[in-house]
C-alpha cells in the first residue's frame, strides 16, 4: 500500500495561525473538505500544533498528550476538528474583535450576523446565499483594530437537523450525501452546492484567499416558529450590549473590547429582527445595505 507522507498544513485567520499534522490519506481528505478556503501566512508562525491520525478506520485527534477526539465517526472527527481549530484561533487573538457570528455580502457591501448556536444564523445564512449574497463566514468574523472590515472564517455550513426541512428546496441532502458529513448532531455542508451561492468577493485581500468585505449592517436574527417578521433598530448601546454577548475573546482586550464595540457602531446601523419564514427578508437587507 502506497504510503502517505507527513503533512503540516497551516491555517491563519485572525491574526493567529493553528498547525495541523498527519500522515493518513483520510484525515486529508477531512481537512482538505474543511479547510480548502482557509489561507496560510507564512509570517505568522502558528502557537499551537494539532495532531491527527487514521488507523484502521479510527480517527484521533491529539494536541500535545491531551486527547481531543477518538473513534471511528469520520463527521464526529470533523466536527471536534473544527471546534478546537476555531478555540485555539480566538483564544490567545488580541488584535481586534473576534465575534461568533455569520457573515455575507452584497456587491462588497458586508453584513454581520452575530448570535450564538440556536439562534437560526447558519439556516438564514445559506438561505441568503441562495439568494445570490457571497459568503464569509457562518461561524467567525474579525475586524480588527481601528478597522470595519469583517474578516470571514470561511468554513463549510454546519447546519443542525432541523434545518433540513426548512432547506429542502435548495438543497437535496439526500442526493449530495456523498459530498456531506452528517452526523446526529449536524449536516457540515460545502457552501458550493447551495445553488447561486457566491464567493466572488472582489479586492486585493480577497485575491489572497481572505473572505473580507466592509461592513455595512449589523443585524441580530431570531427565527421564532410563530412569529410574524418584525424589525426593530437599534440603539448604539443596544447594539455594543449586544454584540458584547458575542464577542470571543474580550478577555484579550483593552475594556473588554468595550472600547473598539463602541467605535464599531458608530458607523454601522444595527436591527434586530425575528421572522417565521424567509420571504423577501433578502429585499429588505438589500434596502438597508442600499440605503
Amino acid at each position: 500500500m502506497e504510503r502517505f507522507n507527513l503533512s503540516n498544513r497551516w491555517l491563519t485567520f485572525a491574526e493567529r495561525t493553528v498547525a495541523l499534522e498527519y500522515e493518513s490519506l483520510e484525515v486529508a481528505e477531512v481537512v482538505e473538505f474543511l479547510f480548502h478556503d482557509i489561507p496560510t501566512q507564512a509570517d505568522i508562525l502558528p502557537h499551537i500544533t494539532f495532531h491527527l491520525a487514521c488507523h484502521e478506520g479510527r480517527f484521533s485527534l491529539h494536541m500535545g498528550d491531551d486527547l481531543h477526539y477518538k473513534g471511528n465517526d469520520r463527521a464526529m472527527f470533523a466536527s471536534s476538528l473544527l471546534t478546537e481549530v476555531g478555540y485555539h484561533l480566538a483564544d490567545t487573538c488580541d488584535g481586534g474583535l473576534f465575534f461568533h457570528g455569520a457573515g455575507l455580502s452584497w456587491k462588497n457591501q458586508g453584513i454581520l450576523l452575530p448570535g450564538s448556536s440556536g439562534m437560526g444564523k447558519t439556516t438564514l445564512t445559506t438561505w441568503l446565499l441562495a439568494q445570490g449574497f457571497s459568503y464569509l463566514s457562518d461561524e467567525f468574523i474579525y475586524i480588527p483594530q481601528n478597522s470595519q472590515k469583517g474578516y470571514g472564517f470561511a468554513r463549510p455550513l454546519n447546519l443542525k437537523p432541523t434545518a433540513r426541512p426548512v432547506l429542502q428546496h435548495l438543497l437535496n441532502f439526500e442526493k449530495h450525501a456523498d459530498q456531506i458529513l452528517s452526523h446526529a448532531e449536524a449536516d457540515i455542508v460545502p457552501v458550493h452546492l447551495i445553488k447561486s451561492a457566491k464567493t466572488d468577493l472582489t479586492g486585493f485581500e480577497n485575491l489572497l484567499g481572505l473572505n473580507v468585505a466592509p461592513l455595512k449592517l449589523i443585524l441580530f436574527p431570531h427565527y421564532q416558529a410563530a412569529q410574524p417578521f418584525t424589525a426593530q433598530k437599534l440603539s448604539n448601546a443596544q447594539t455594543s450590549w449586544h454584540l458584547m454577548q458575542t464577542l470571543i475573546n474580550a478577555r484579550n482586550l483593552p475594556g473588554h473590547g468595550l472600547p473598539e464595540i463602541t467605535r464599531l457602531v458608530k458607523t454601522i446601523p444595527a436591527y434586530k429582527i425575528s421572522y417565521n419564514e424567509f420571504g423577501r427578508l433578502d429585499q429588505q437587507l438589500i434596502k438597508w445595505l442600499e440605503s
